[in-house]
């Protein structure tokens, strides 16, 4: 197998591990966090109910072991098992396929990690029979669309006007707002130019030409970056700076600022990542996936590797991405 088909590996695998590093202190403050692991916050793969956590605010479910992964790498698979599905087909053909995995995730009782409830009405309403084309929430912009594109930056990163044009798509199943649509398209694009091995200032030129004409609000929100770099992210990414992730725009651009302040250190970037005051596991998830791409396998601690759950499987599917994506 080639050299590249690892970084496709290791772009599924950094997006669970960001993902499964963020998780535990999704809904918890960045004080909270810090005063929980001290000095400087989580480090490490944890469990959502490990006992040095505050009492509150608790995460409901079953206590899921260290390096369990969140809803985010859950619909990322999702997407990922439809493309290679449906494969470089027409756009009608490809999205009846992911959402057909996304309904299939939604009623599984795997489905037990904090869902959004964006994706669970979109969900919903494939599961009724509505059109992909109708099944979105149309004003919603949360995350929900962009942590989950990653495959589509891998399968179609060859030929970006494919890239946008899928990712926009798989967005409106669930999250129908221009900036959902538009981080969707972003998220994907910066895993492909990651790829490629871009820098951050490239990426960021990219998305502020390819994505930010089309939402105000992500333009807005882009436009911020540059001017924190400089910042602490417990500054940065909180609503001081560019927020706190619960939106598509946010979610994005602050999962670029931590890549764009560790490009050469995976583990650096996902740590800046889960330790915030908002969706951690989201912006980790996709701060994970492009640094993963990037990066390449080696750059990804072994014990992460070994840890993270269904890790074998995540692995398997980014050669598999590999092996099937147009040329």
């Amino acid at each position: 197998m080639p050299r590249e088909a690892d970084f496709f590996s290791a772009t599924m695998l950094g997006l669970a591990i960001g993902d499964a590093l963020g998780f535990p202190g999704e809904f918890r403050s960045y004080q909270q966090i810090i005063e929980s692991f001290p000095p400087h916050g989580v480090d490490d793969l944890v469990g959502i109910q490990d006992p040095r956590w505050p009492r509150y605010p608790a995460i409901l479910g079953i206590s899921h072991p260290p390096g369990t992964y969140s809803d985010d790498t859950q619909m990322t698979i999702a997407v990922a098992e439809g493309l290679l599905e449906a494969g470089d087909t027409d756009l009608d053909a490809i999205m009846e396929r992911i959402a057909a995995h996304f309904v299939t995730w939604s009623i599984s009782p795997k489905n037990d990690r904090a869902p959004g409830g964006t994706c669970m009405t979109g969900c919903a309403a494939l599961e009724d029979g509505v059109p992909w084309r109708q099944s979105g929430v149309a004003n919603s912009k949360g995350c929900g669309s962009a942590m989950r594109v990653a495959p589509i930056g891998l399968f179609f990163h060859q030929d970006r006007a494919r890239l946008l044009e899928v990712a926009r798509a798989s967005s409106i199943i669930t999250h129908g707002h221009d900036a959902a649509i538009e981080g969707a398209a972003a998220a994907a694009l910066l895993v492909a130019m990651a790829l490629d091995g871009a820098s951050p200032t490239e990426m960021y030129d990219a998305v502020m030409l390819t994505c930010a004409p089309h939402s105000k609000d992500l333009q807005r929100c882009f436009e911020k970056l540059p001017s924190l770099l400089d910042a602490p992210p417990e500054i940065a990414l909180s609503s001081k700076g560019l927020g706190e992730s619960w939106v598509a725009e946010e979610a994005v651009a602050s999962a670029l600022y931590c890549f764009w302040r560790h490009p050469h250190d995976f583990r650096q970037a996902v740590i800046c990542a889960a330790n915030t005051h908002g969706d951690s596991d989201s912006i980790a998830c996709i701060t994970g996936s492009i640094a993963g791409a990037a990066l390449g396998l080696e750059a990804i601690p072994a014990a992460w590797r070994a840890q993270v759950e269904d890790a074998e499987f995540l692995y398997a599917l980014g050669q598999q991405l590999f092996e099937r994506a147009p040329k």
